[in-house]
């Protein structure tokens, strides 16, 4: 990757459109390394003003929107999450289109937060690109399911249909703030049909094989009121 700075003096660039630019440059060094056989992302402009191109709109709507919420250094990881955590998504057996507007928004928040936190708990033995996050496999989900069901047994007792709906609020805010886990909100029946969770993408959480969902049916047993 050929991080080209000549258009930060060429152009003239003040500090915002600087910081714009250099997400840019991290957003093409990321997507060629986490997608390598892929060729369709976003890039700046081989001539002219970067500043017209989409690849610089959706970066400085990103740094408008998380100024004081990310620290600088912390962009690349930003950046890198965003772009994992569509990469272990598969529709049809391909990944979604992904585009610089993946950068910004609530949903890219979620993403953020979720993919952070499976970041920190494996730790930096490894290097920012090999971390990754494949397809939800059944040993993690199981693990989740069951930290999420002893929460649950512990805060609300044995969670019928009717409990459920009285306490959706609270369960709202529990899956939020991730002590409810993810996996529980994609595939629960009742999370769906009771609880407004906004622009919360559980993309990633529903990409999940039948093993787990049974495994689910089994632990909380939903149809049961």
């Amino acid at each position: 990757m050929d991080y080209n700075l000549d258009p930060i003096f060429e152009f003239n660039m003040n500090s915002e459109e600087t910081t714009a630019y250099k997400l840019g440059l991290l957003w093409m060094a990321f997507s060629d390394k986490i997608f390598p056989n892929c060729k369709q992302f976003t890039s700046f402009p081989k001539k002219g003003d970067p500043r017209k191109s989409t690849l610089f709109k959706y970066c400085y709507k990103l740094m408008k929107e998380t100024k004081g919420l990310i620290a600088v250094k912390d962009y690349k990881l930003y950046i890198a999450a965003q772009l994992h955590m569509l990469k272990a998504v598969e529709i049809d057996n391909a990944h979604p289109f992904i585009s610089p507007q993946c950068l910004v928004g609530k949903k890219a928040w979620w993403r953020w937060k979720t993919w952070k936190q499976k970041y920190d708990n494996i730790g930096k033995s490894k290097t920012l690109e090999d971390v990754g996050l494949n397809k939800a496999q059944f040993e993690e989900v199981k693990k989740e399911l069951d930290k999420t069901n002893k929460f649950i047994a512990n805060k609300y007792g044995i969670l019928n249909e009717d409990l459920f709906k009285l306490k959706c609020k609270d369960i709202e805010r529990n899956i939020k703030l991730g002590v409810i886990s993810g996996f529980y909100a994609a595939i629960s029946a009742w999370v769906a049909k009771y609880c407004n969770l906004g622009d919360m993408d559980l993309t990633y959480f529903k990409n999940v094989d039948k093993q787990s969902v049974d495994y689910f049916n089994e632990l909380f047993k939903e149809h049961v009121s």
